[in-house]
């Protein structure tokens, strides 16, 4: 823990790599944020802004777990009139849900398919939050992604979210995560577009830029009091 202090006050970037949503991994990515946060007088930030990483982490893992867990799923074999794509996923939601993610995990950690959290703080007492995962998103996951943004953009709280989408039967509360994270950097007043999920062809990359000023805080402060 010396050498990521060491790192912290040195304001260079550090790098935690993970397989799992473990209590230990939880706890290693509080106390690096808690630690930056303390030095800019701004630890009362540590709550949402935590909330937002882990869910990232959540994102990135179970893309990761969903990767391994369809990897030799045939949608046009002839099984599939048996089990189609959509069955399959509501197994794989079970199966994460269940003790047997610990496999998915254990799977994971052989094949070294990470899940890595990026923590930088520029100059300007900016924190830059980064999470990549080494499976590149489908179009319709990526259009997907973006539409629960720009959702997001327009709702206010989480409930409003839900009433906009009530009529949609594939969304069964899918990405709501993203929505809390949205909802979150409204309540910092940082602006939406700070928030970004991208990919290419070999990783999905999930950032957030949030400043760590007098602004923030007091916008937290007021939206938790209002």
């Amino acid at each position: 823990m010396k050498a990521v202090l060491d790192h912290i006050k040195a304001n260079q970037r550090i790098r935690l790599i993970t397989y799992a949503v473990t209590s230990a991994s939880e706890n290693r990515m509080k106390k690096i944020l808690a630690v930056m946060l303390r030095q800019r007088d701004c630890l009362v930030l540590l709550s949402p802004i935590y909330t937002c990483l882990k869910e990232l982490i959540i994102n990135a893992v179970k893309a990761n777990y969903k990767n391994i867990y369809f990897e030799n799923y045939t949608p046009k074999n002839a099984a599939d009139q048996l089990i189609n794509y959509h069955t399959a996923l509501q197994l794989f939601k079970l199966e994460i849900s269940r003790e047997d993610s610990k496999n998915l995990a254990r799977i994971a950690r052989k094949r070294n398919i990470t899940a890595e959290v990026e923590f930088i703080i520029d100059g300007d007492d900016v924190l830059h939050l980064r999470v990549i995962n080494p499976v590149p998103m489908t179009a319709g996951e990526l259009k997907t992604v973006r539409k629960k943004l720009e959702d997001a953009r327009m709702c206010h709280d989480i409930s409003e979210y839900f009433l906009m989408n009530a009529d949609n039967p594939e969304n069964e509360g899918a990405g709501v995560g993203l929505v809390l994270i949205a909802m979150i950097l409204r309540g910092l007043g940082v602006d939406l577009s700070t928030f970004e999920i991208t990919c290419d062809d070999v990783c999905t990359r999930a950032s957030l830029i949030i400043p760590l000023t007098d602004d923030t805080v007091r916008h937290y402060r007021e939206s938790t009091t209002a």
